[in-house]
Formats: structure tokens, C-alpha cells, sequence
């Protein structure tokens, strides 16, 4: 069974400044200026938006990572996306933790959203799509709208999971065997050919399917998952949210 959610790397949007000394920015100002493309990166406000609300003493952390960086360096874009890259996964890894204890209306969210990304990836990055199954992190082109979106939607509603589990707390049990049995059902529901499905059981089996079998392996699951009736799916996303 696949117990494992990557986080595409994030892109932080890059400040264009032809010069620091035709830019004449002083410290407060570059933060400022900073701090804007952040919250302006195409696909993504939303979701910097409840960071910042969420988690504001990291967003100042990441806006501070990108303060050191030359602003007139000719790889500015490349090095500010590296910055949001390594912040990303430090600032998910951490903060995931809290999700797991998110209240269900919470993790049906996330649930949804995790479902919609996969079947955005099958449809325009199918490559990535395979990977992440895989628990790898994966790297999406920015000119890819429609899954950059989808990754934003869905990050944003791990944020807002988090923030809600840190706040309030909840418990679930561990899944039982007709948890996953019901789970498995959903599963079979969504059409995935029996062989694909029964993979599930081997990370052998998995890592010898093609990226698209894997895949399509991913968007059964999470479709599975968030058709689950509604006083199962927390349970179950809690679950999968856990650490290995």
C-alpha cells in the first residue's frame, strides 16, 4: 500500500532588478520587494497567502533566505528557486507532522485535493505523476499552469491541515484490516486493472511498472481514498499521511 506524500518542489517568483545600484533598494525595501514576488507567484497566492497566515514565522524565515541572495546576480531566478526549494521541503517535512492530527473535515480536504492533483499530473506530466507515486520529489515546469495549480491547491490544503492539527488536535486509530479491505474496494471501484492494483503489495512489483503504470496506481489510490464515505476517509487519510 502506498503510505507516502511528496510535495513538488515549490517556485518562489523571481524580483526583477536590472541592478542593485539602479534598484537603490535599502534592506526593509529588498525584503518588501521580496516578500511581494512571493506572494505573487502565478498559480500560487493562494497558497502563499495561508503560509503567511498559517506559519508567518516561516515565511519571514524564506523571505530571509532570499534577502542574501544578490538581486543582480544574472541566475537570480535560478538561485531564488533553489532557495524555495530547500525551504520547501524542511518547511512540509515538519509541518506534516501536524496534519495527521487534523480535524476530518481537514483531511477530506487535503484528500480531495490529493486526488485532483494526481489526475492533473496523469493528464499533463504523467513522468512526475509516476515519480511521486513512487515517494520521489518531483520538479514541474513552470509553464505547466494546470499542474503547478494543482500542487498549489493541494499544498495549500496540507498547510491549512497542519495548522488545523496543531490548533486542535484529534486522534484516530489505527487503520484495521476491513479499513483497508473497504479502502481496496474503492480502489478496485475506480477501474485499475487487477494487476496494477495487486503491485500495491510489493515496492518491487511497484518499481518495475512503467512511470504511467505507476501513475495510474497513484490516481487509483488517492481516487479510491476520497470516495470513501465520510466518516472512514479521515481515518484513512490520517494514515496515509503518516510517517513511514
Amino acid at each position: 500500500m502506498i503510505k507516502r506524500t511528496q510535495f513538488a518542489k515549490l517556485m518562489i517568483a523571481g524580483v526583477m532588478c536590472a541592478s542593485l545600484s539602479a534598484c537603490a533598494l535599502s534592506p526593509e525595501e529588498k525584503a518588501a520587494a521580496i516578500e511581494e514576488g512571493i506572494l505573487s507567484t502565478p498559480g500560487a497566492e493562494n497558497l502563499w497567502a495561508t503560509i503567511k497566515e498559517e506559519y508567518p514565522d516561516d515565511f519571514n524565515q524564506l523571505v530571509g533566505r532570499a534577502l542574501e541572495l544578490d538581486l543582480s546576480a544574472s541566475n537570480y531566478d535560478e538561485l531564488s528557486k533553489q532557495v524555495g526549494a530547500v525551504w520547501s521541503q524542511e518547511f512540509f517535512a515538519r509541518i506534516g507532522l501536524d496534519s495527521i492530527k487534523a480535524p476530518a473535515e481537514e483531511l477530506i480536504r487535503w484528500s480531495a485535493a490529493e486526488s485532483e492533483l494526481y489526475q492533473t499530473l496523469q493528464r499533463s506530466a504523467v513522468e512526475q505523476c509516476g515519480a511521486m507515486t513512487m515517494g520521489e520529489w518531483v520538479l514541474i515546469d513552470d509553464g505547466n499552469a494546470l499542474a503547478t495549480a494543482a500542487i498549489a491547491r493541494r499544498n495549500e490544503a496540507l498547510v491549512r491541515a497542519s495548522a488545523a492539527g496543531r490548533d486542535n488536535p484529534q486522534t484516530y486509530a489505527e487503520p484495521t484490516e476491513a479499513d483497508f479491505n473497504r479502502l481496496g474496494d474503492s480502489i478496485a471501484a475506480t477501474g485499475i486493472a487487477p494487476e496494477l492494483q495487486a503491485a500495491l503489495a510489493s515496492d518491487a512489483a511497484m518499481a518495475a511498472l512503467s512511470p504511467q503504470e505507476q501513475c495510474e496506481v497513484g490516481v487509483a489510490v488517492y481516487a479510491g481514498l476520497s470516495a470513501l464515505p465520510d466518516e472512514q476517509e479521515p481515518e484513512m487519510a490520517a494514515y496515509m499521511l503518516s510517517p513511514e
